[in-house]
């Protein structure tokens, strides 16, 4: 049975009453207990501030939203001190002094329009750094994945503590800082562990790389290169290439609290302190963005990576352009590892399965709907009575499943919100009616199937703060 839906709107009044229930919501949305009374006192103060700069500042700005995340009980000086710690900059003398296989620069090649390596198999899922500066750890383990993955075919989850770890000769401080560079000179004499055998603890210890099951051989690694600093089409050419890790400034709390768009000049400036990679590019609604993986878990950002604008002025936006730099691996395959992470699902639409959002036909307690002013349609799973949504979307989906829809009965339905088409399953797109915000749908069906009722968009906020 298809279905013609419309989206629902919420919205929360700036009164006392509901700043505490929006903190109480937020303490079990990310299992948050204080020590104390007083403790607990000055956080929700904490709280409130940042739910009404969010508001404030999404009142004023149509493409850019922030939101309520693990962060808004936190000062911006406490998240700084917290979670951007751990990137060390590169000195100069560190800069003539490192053995690598010399500088990307771009060759002239004409240049794809966009990229996403999250969408073609080569991005390990969202990770979580938690409270450790082991940034740079993240984002050299997530290049040297791309790399391996493009080289062999084989998408490998490595560890990130194994660098913290075990990478202090090359200069690397654990959770007190490092640099990727340095992290991958470490990679270059030693296997890497897979993350399952070697997990990941946010804090210092004894290097037990000996112990480990190796996920990328010894000797795989064959050198790292820099990017040509502040030089855009050199980066894009790298990035086309694969993954690459960068360092960027992320103190700001437009930074701290972002929840999607692309974040332009309103950001951050160029000191850097924190390490990321660059996953892609493209454009949004005209915007010109690079895609990050950040490492701080899904429930940051878009699902844990923000957009950040492209074109923004020689070091790009937060820095970007400043000191990017990415492995270099053999083109030969080494040993297969246990249980390697599979690769992203074929371009090709699923067949229907026991999940859900997949294309139509749909699963028995779906609707097959369409959504008034999008040409599309959508395989809708019921909200529950608590508002949630069944959370098994397809593979590589970074879209989120919200309960968004409503038909004239009043029943409401599960979709996938998004803001773009690289957030959708494979064949479906962002379908947009109006504003920032759409549900991805895919391309209508040529069966004759009835329309048994009639909908409309309701249109309003459509974030949730």
């Amino acid at each position: 049975m298809r279905s013609l839906l419309c989206a629902l709107v919420t919205a929360s009044p700036f009164t006392e009453d509901s700043h505490r229930s929006a903190f109480e919501d937020f303490k079990k949305a990310f299992s948050k207990a204080y020590e104390t009374a007083e403790e607990e006192a000055h956080r929700f103060l904490v709280f409130k501030e940042n739910r009404v700069y969010v508001r404030m500042f999404n009142e004023q700005h149509a493409d850019l939203q922030l939101g309520i995340n693990e962060f808004a009980d936190l000062s911006n000086d406490e998240f700084k001190a917290t979670y951007l710690s751990g990137y060390k900059p590169k000195t100069e003398e560190q800069w003539k002094g490192l053995a690598y296989l010399g500088t990307h620069e771009y060759s002239g090649a004409t240049l794809p329009d966009s990229i996403d390596w999250s969408s073609k198999g080569a991005v390990t899922p969202i990770k979580n750094q938690g409270q450790c500066g082991s940034c740079w750890s993240f984002s050299a383990t997530g290049s040297l994945e791309g790399a391996w993955e493009i080289a062999t075919g084989k998408l490998v989850s490595i560890s990130e503590q194994q660098l913290v770890d075990c990478s202090k000769a090359e200069g690397n401080q654990g959770c007190q800082g490092g640099l990727m560079d340095d992290a991958f000179k470490y990679m270059e004499q030693n296997g890497m562990c897979t993350e399952e055998s070697y997990s990941y603890e946010a804090k210092n210890g004894e290097c037990k790389a000996s112990s480990c099951t190796v996920g990328i051989p010894k000797g795989s690694v064959t050198g790292f290169k820099d990017v040509s600093k502040d030089d855009e089409n050199a980066m894009m050419e790298a990035v086309a290439k694969g993954p690459v890790s960068v360092a960027i400034e992320a103190d700001k709390s437009v930074f701290q609290l972002y929840k999607s768009g692309v974040l332009d000049s309103a950001g951050c400036g160029t000191q850097l302190d924190h390490g990321v990679l660059v996953v892609g590019y493209g454009e949004l609604e005209g915007k010109k963005y690079w895609k990050v993986k950040n490492s701080w878990g899904e429930s940051w950002g878009l699902e844990g990576f923000v957009l950040l604008a492209r074109g923004e002025g020689s070091s790009g936006e937060c820095g970007v352009l400043s000191q990017p730099s990415y492995p270099v691996v053999s083109g030969s395959p080494g040993p297969s590892p246990p249980s390697p992470t599979p690769p992203s699902p074929s371009p090709s639409p699923p067949a229907p399965s026991s999940g859900h959002y997949e294309k139509p036909p749909c699963a028995s307690d779906e609707t097959d709907a369409q959504i008034q002013g999008v040409d599309g349609e959508v395989c809708a799973p019921k909200c529950d009575a608590s508002g949630s949504c069944p959370t098994d979307k397809p593979t590589g989906t970074l879209a989120k499943p919200t309960c968004a829809l409503q038909d004239q009965s009043g029943d409401k339905y599960c979709a996938l919100l998004c803001i773009a088409d690289f957030m959708c399953p494979s064949g479906a797109k962002c379908g947009k009616p109006s504003g920032i915000t759409g549900i991805c749908v895919y391309p209508s069906s040529n069966g004759d199937k009835p329309v048994d009722m009639t909908f409309e968009w309701h249109l309003g906020n459509e974030l949730h703060i």
